[in-house]
């Protein structure tokens, strides 16, 4: 069987429906349109996920003779990084949108739908996780793999994942990293470095000359409302909020980067061993709930949904300045 993954809605009708109805997993990407700084590209999500897929892929085509089934990328994002070229999706119509695919494979006989993407925004998850929602009503299994990485990465998970940056010369430099790997969510190292395992095509050659982001002063207001969080043992929810206050402050830098983190300390080899930590857990997941009877992991900051009244209420986009550092 070929290891090429084949596009489901791009051949004769009839054969689709017979492939997707051999209990193969399609995989279903929804990534948004958006700027990931001046070294990456706009469809920098879409293309992780692609690299992903074909990894993944592989490892369960050896492992169940399945064949790669892949459906367009929905290219929607919510709460996308602002930069000249991001498109916006409100999370109503994401959901729509995510929800009506799902039940179009459902209708064409789908056992099973994995829905990937590289996009971390919390309300983005909310609106995929409508789709596996529709999609277990309708008695397909469903897996959205990428929430189980944002868990790993909010719990700080940097100590564990040394060997990524044993070529950090500088010892504090190296340590400040990986003590801060759960703030570097876009378009930094982490995510620098899986771009050059899964499309190095695609990366801007003078990544390197990037210096790193600037200093970012967490949210006030959402900084105390993480260390009463903490004080109150509530953990999971302190290190949410953290998460948040932080995320507000890098959304308020001018010139506004587009990235966090430090991008050009990334390399292939760590894009080589990030990648192959997220497919381990990848095909961890898709045995115990594409063959087994485990649910999908729920989203991170689950709660933002109801804050945001579904995404009904979210903050005005502001003009901001942008730090194009690459010539």
């Amino acid at each position: 069987m070929s290891d090429e993954a084949v596009s489901i809605l791009q051949m004769p009708h009839k054969k689709a429906r017979a492939l997707v109805q051999s209990g193969a997993p399609i995989y279903l990407p929804v990534n948004p349109v958006e700027y990931h700084g001046p070294h990456l590209s706009l469809r920098n999500d879409g293309l992780i996920s692609s690299g992903l897929i074909r990894d993944l892929g592989a490892r369960l085509q050896k492992k169940h003779d399945w064949p790669i089934l892949v459906a367009p990328d929905l290219e929607i994002g919510v709460e996308p990084s602002p930069g000249v070229g991001s498109r916006w999706t409100h999370l109503p119509v994401a959901r729509t949108i995510v929800k009506e695919a799902c039940r179009a494979l459902a209708e064409l006989g789908a056992k099973r739908v994995v829905l990937m993407t590289f996009h971390g925004a919390p309300l983005h998850a909310l609106g995929i996780e409508a789709g596996v929602a529709l999609l277990r009503d309708h008695g397909v299994k469903a897996l959205a793999p990428f929430n189980a990485i944002l868990r790993e990465l909010l719990g700080n998970a940097g100590a564990d994942h040394a060997a990524a940056f044993r070529h950090v010369d500088d010892a504090l430099e190296r340590e400040q990293m990986q003590s801060n790997l759960h703030r570097d969510f876009h378009a930094g190292f982490f995510e620098t470095c899986v771009a050059l395992h899964c499309v190095p095509e695609s990366v801007d050659a003078k990544y390197t000359e990037l210096p790193p982001c600037p200093p970012v002063t967490p949210n006030a207001n959402w900084a105390r409302a993480a260390r009463a969080a903490e004080r109150a043992g509530r953990h999971g929810l302190a290190q949410e909020l953290d998460l948040i206050s932080y995320a507000m402050g890098w959304h308020a830098l001018d010139p506004f980067p587009g990235y966090t983190g430090r991008p050009h300390r990334a390399t292939r080899a760590a894009g080589d061993y990030f990648a192959n930590v997220i497919v381990d857990i990848y095909e961890k997941l898709a045995e115990s709930v594409l063959v087994g009877d485990a649910k999908s992991p729920e989203p991170i900051l689950g709660w933002t949904g109801a804050f945001t009244l579904s995404g009904r209420i979210v903050p005005p986009r502001k003009s901001a300045k942008f730090a194009e550092r690459l010539a």
